[in-house]
């Protein structure tokens, strides 16, 4: 691709330099987005891990060295930003490295716009909680990785500490129109036997208040059912998978009548990340 290169040793070690003394400078945001890597004729897949208005950390199984320019294709919104950056660390898991963080060099105004808006209601949501993200599945476990991911059953080596990876719902009143299409609404119903006793529970989610799309490179990746009470924390019991296009971002769980406790929905975004919201049972 034109204008790729490796820079020269000078420049490359300032650029090094301001990225280490300001990379706290700017709010990080999680993010699980899929992405593209561009490197002269080369094409390479990437998941981001977080970003921020100056950088991103990104899971690769193809690391660029340290200092190399190349080019950033993210999906946004109804397009596909193009932002050159630059690789400034290389992570390692076990013998390999599979991740990169890098610094932006001139990200597009609209990058911008979608940072300040996360960041602002990141901002207002409640304490941090502790979550671990599944790197091959993106299941969310929270305060302990589990030994093995009860969907792809990697091993708990799989999992990110990335606590705030989750946007927690507190009001839909105070939302902006993009977060109003990724955070669950809950349904819960009940019916009852011919004693009238209690003999189920429907649990409806629907992704949005405003319709969700189901793009491929922005849809509903799946949705998540925890359940909390005795002495269960935040047990994952149930997922379905959406498939872009075909499937509505909507569903229903049908719980046998269960202790009271609190009922957790995690929807997955493939471009924008996790969206949790709570109700009781």
């Amino acid at each position: 691709m034109a204008g790729l290169s490796v820079i020269n040793l000078k420049q490359s070690y300032n650029i090094f330099l301001k990225y280490h003394m300001e990379k706290r400078a700017f709010d990080r945001i999680p993010s699980n987005a899929d992405i593209r890597l561009c490197f002269e004729n080369d094409i390479n897949t990437g998941k981001l891990i977080n970003l921020s208005r100056n950088g991103m950390l990104i899971n690769t199984k193809v690391c660029f060295p340290l200092k190399t320019q190349f080019e950033i294709l993210l999906p946004m919104e109804e397009e596909i930003l193009r932002i050159p950056a630059i690789v400034t660390r290389l992570l390692r898991k076990g013998d390999s490295y599979d991740s990169i963080g890098v610094e932006l060099l001139e990200a597009p105004a609209k990058y911008f716009e979608f940072i300040d808006s996360q960041t602002n209601f990141i901002k207002t949501s409640k304490k941090p909680i502790k979550t671990f993200v599944c790197t091959v599945c993106n299941h969310v476990a929270f305060n302990t990785a589990p030994i093995n991911c009860p969907f792809c059953s990697g091993s708990i080596d799989n999992f990110a500490d990335t606590s705030s990876a989750v946007n927690v719902l507190e009001n839909f009143k105070v939302l902006t129109e993009f977060e109003r299409k990724h955070f669950p609404i809950i349904t819960i119903s009940k019916e009852y036997g011919p004693d009238q006793d209690c003999k189920y529970i429907n649990v409806h989610v629907k992704i949005g208040e405003i319709q969700h799309k189901m793009d491929v490179d922005d849809h509903i990746a799946f949705i998540d059912l925890y359940l909390n009470h005795l002495h269960l924390n935040k047990n994952c019991i149930a997922r379905i998978n959406m498939s872009c296009h075909i499937m509505n971002p909507e569903t229903t769980f049908r719980l046998n009548d269960v202790t009271p406790g609190i009922l957790t929905v995690i929807s997955n975004c493939n471009a924008h990340g996790s969206w949790m919201a709570e109700t009781k049972i």
